[in-house]
């Protein structure tokens, strides 16, 4: 059956607002899909027509899309959205789940699936699979450097433009670029304006470093405690950077299917959204 958007969500999720796109029917393979650093839940919509008999939650994650931004004594750590998944599946009443994760959203994904195994029953990662880590002697220079950002980030205000157009091709240009139609599909959702013209709401903390960084033994010990099955989708032309460190994890995780796709780090939502989703479908069902 193929999958068709159902509604809009909206999960008080430890008192914050988690909006929500939900796509397909219950009874269906339920799925919980986290988009990447700065985009929205809107990043998986051209992903959605190109698959069958599933039932999925996309997620504005905390700070992106239409969710609440944390409180100022909060921060944007990778493994406090940890949580917020598990809640989210708690309020689904899934006991068990797939996750499909890009980018950020495929750190994360991977943080779930080795803190809580036992609920996570296929894991999907789009160009994105293991967070930077550093060495314990730098962890002092390190949170010097956090606690700076954090506080300049939310003392800034956004960049703002003066029309929805302009947003949009700076999303094309931006640190990561983007195709124009997948840049307008993630501004329908990330863009608003007020007084002072049109502006990408994300919280300006999400640009900060986090406060800490997990070691690599730690990493290891979460990743090897992944028991579901797990696909790593590269993008031939990923904006992320491989290291032989980071590439560790796919000795931490054997049961790791890899695959290789013509194109750039948001694939699923440019060209070859047909061909991720060709490519995921047997693996999600």
């Amino acid at each position: 059956m193929a999958v068709d958007f159902v509604r809009e969500r909206e999960f008080d999720v430890n008192g914050l607002k988690i909006s929500c796109k939900e796509w397909g029917r219950p009874g269906y393979t339920p799925i919980i899909a986290l988009h990447g650093w700065l985009d929205n839940a809107a990043s998986f919509d051209n992903l959605m027509p190109h698959l069958d008999n599933i039932h999925l939650i996309a997620m504005d994650m905390a700070g992106h899309g239409l969710s609440d931004h944390r409180s100022a004594d909060s921060s944007y750590e990778p493994w406090i959205d940890v949580g917020e998944v598990i809640s989210l599946a708690d309020q689904m009443l899934w006991e068990d789940f797939t996750l499909l994760g890009h980018s950020r959203g495929a750190i994360i994904s991977g943080l779930v699936a080795g803190t809580f195994p036992e609920r996570v029953k296929n894991l999907v990662l789009i160009d994105g699979y293991v967070p930077s880590f550093h060495s314990e002697k730098k962890a002092a220079k390190h949170l010097r450097r956090a606690i700076k950002e954090n506080r300049r980030f939310a003392s800034s205000s956004p960049t703002y433009f003066h029309d929805f157009e302009r947003a949009i091709q700076a999303r094309v240009s931006g640190f990561v670029p983007l195709t124009y139609a997948a840049a307008s599909t993630l501004a329908k959702r990330g863009v608003f304006e007020d007084q002072n013209g049109f502006f990408w709401g994300n919280d300006q903390r999400l640009k900060a470093t986090n406060h800490i960084r997990f070691s690599e033994d730690q990493l290891r010990g979460f990743f090897e405690s992944i028991i579901s099955n797990v696909l790593l989708i590269r993008a031939e032309n990923s904006a992320i950077k491989t290291t032989d460190i980071k590439d560790a994890i796919f000795e931490w995780v054997p049961q790791m299917q890899i695959e290789k796709m013509n194109g750039s780090h948001h694939l699923h939502l440019e060209e070859q959204a047909e061909d991720v989703a060709r490519m995921i479908q047997p693996f999600l069902n």
